[in-house]
């Protein structure tokens, strides 16, 4: 993975991040969502990171 996917991959981390927390702040989602949101993110980027990796060996 280069170091402009990385980029790419963490700033959308950030912004989903950002976004659900404000959500959660701004009493449009529950907590028990919140978390169940964290968590869906992490594992999306995680995903893509992995993707990305894989792409990057062949």
């Amino acid at each position: 993975m280069d170091n402009q996917q990385k980029r790419n991959i963490m700033a959308e981390e950030i912004w989903l991040n950002y976004y659900n927390n404000y959500l959660y702040e701004h009493q449009v989602i529950t907590e028990k969502e919140h978390t169940r949101m964290c968590n869906e993110i992490a594992i999306h980027c995680d995903r893509k990171r992995k993707k990305a990796d894989k792409e990057r060996e062949q």
